[in-house]
């Protein structure tokens, strides 16, 4: 299957900051508290997003492991555990916690990528905390049973056989960019799974499963004082000493960057790396240039069929991307076109009228995500994976977006729009 294939189609953007009104912005004007990010006695990191009147609340608990540690020709081990870990502890049975979760119409889930193991709750408030209690039970004291390997094993080869997927176009993205083994297999091959021990397992936990390697992040109807008190009576891990557990470390990406790949369909990545004091400009200037490309490749000379643009993170770094997809014959010179897009807002400052447009997009996004505690909990866990070279800190997390005069626009993509930085990834009918 062509890597094309598996990319989630890029959303077909009309020219939506155009149709914002001023009416939308007034029709509600909430806005909910920073997290708050701190330390536990135990060495792992508390990430605190409440919401006051919240009907539901959320836990994830993020080991800031996943893939990229399976031992060689032991691909799936990360996978695996995560699997054996939700057969329960020895005081909280996997199948009681599953009977419980749905009888207080909740919700839990885990998932293993190449850097992070993460196990999801979602629940009514009401019913929250003592279902989050069992689930930081089951985490932090597993029984590992031995006797549910092979089940748990053929589970996942069904999920190679009917649900895998091969490496889509972001994973194409991220192996270009760094050094070292690629976006490893997460599921493992039958090989791999069938050479992976209770042993094996055992070590991968207590070498991996320590407090300081854990980020726990709850969300909507939760107070500080409680979760706490729950995480002092749930969590079994011991304490980390100090220097017990060496983070994942945020790697360089090889830069700059040029690909070109023949394929049926042109799909490019485009953009620069961002250096880490612009990020929260960042989300400001690709809303600019999403706005200026939309109009001229997709509405004016519709070129392209999907067209965004995002700050997207990748193993810690962040690049302004622009993501674009086209099936037209006329695709051929659309490598230049991004780039004289970028040029262009470096030569000149955007238009008062754009201004304009980007703020009340912004404005219009804080209301739409005020109470949306879902999207709050699963960005903050994904922020939270991401390797890092310094203690997280609230600044980094769901700040909005910093508000940049025109001016500051143009600073920033010269500063930024440089060729040491830049990325160029090409799929294309007319490469090679």
């Amino acid at each position: 299957m062509s890597p094309l294939a598996c990319l989630p189609h890029a959303r077909r953007v009309v020219l939506a900051l155009v149709l914002i009104s001023t009416a939308a912005l007034a029709e509600d004007s909430r806005s909910v508290p920073p997290p708050t990010v701190e330390a536990l006695p135990d060495g792992s990191e508390l990430i605190l997003a409440p919401r006051a009147g919240a009907p539901s609340a959320s836990l994830h608990y993020v080991v800031r492991t996943g893939a990229q540690k399976d031992p060689t020709l032991k691909e799936g081990l990360a996978h695996l555990l995560e699997h054996l870990i939700f057969s329960g502890s020895h005081d909280v049975r996997g199948s009681d916690f599953r009977a419980a979760v749905k009888a207080a119409g909740g919700e839990f889930n885990g998932y293993t990528t190449p850097f992070s193991t993460s196990y999801v709750l979602r629940a009514p408030t009401a019913a929250f905390l003592p279902l989050a209690e069992q689930l930081l039970r089951i985490v932090s004291s597993p029984t590992l049973d031995p006797r549910t390997m092979q089940r748990e094993v053929e589970i996942i080869r069904t999920e190679g056989t009917y649900f895998s997927k091969p490496p889509g176009f972001r994973e194409h993205l991220e192996d270009a960019l760094f050094e070292g083994p690629g976006t490893r297999s997460i599921l493992g091959d039958k090989g791999t799974l069938s050479s992976i021990t209770h042993e094996d397992v055992v070590r991968f936990y207590t070498q991996h499963y320590v407090p300081a390697n854990t980020s726990i992040v709850f969300t909507g109807g939760v107070k500080r004082e409680e979760v706490l008190k729950m995480l002092d009576e749930a969590v079994r891990l011991p304490p980390s000493l100090p220097g017990e557990y060496e983070p994942t470390k945020l790697v360089e990406p090889l830069l700059p960057i040029e690909q070109a790949t023949r394929a049926p369909e042109s799909l490019i990545a485009y953009g620069y790396l961002v250096a880490p004091e612009d990020r929260r400009a960042c989300p400001r200037v690709a809303a600019v240039l999403e706005m200026r490309l939309v109009r001229e490749l997709h509405i004016d000379e519709p070129i392209t069929t999907g067209l965004e643009v995002q700050c997207l993170s990748l193993r810690g770094n962040t690049f302004l991307m622009v993501l674009a997809h086209s099936g037209s014959m006329d695709a051929s010179n659309l490598p230049d076109r991004l780039q004289e897009a970028f040029e262009l807002l470096a030569r000149k400052p955007m238009k008062p009228a754009e201004e304009k447009l980007v703020n009340q997009h912004f404005q219009l996004r804080l209301a739409q995500q005020a109470d949306d505690d879902e999207w709050r909990a699963s960005e903050l866990a994904r922020l939270v994976s991401q390797p890092r070279k310094e203690s997280l800190t609230p600044v980094e997390l769901m700040s909005p977006a910093a508000l940049l005069p025109r001016k500051d626009v143009q600073d920033f993509a010269r500063r930024t729009f440089v060729p040491e930085g830049q990325v160029v990834v090409n799929f294309s009918p007319f490469a090679g």
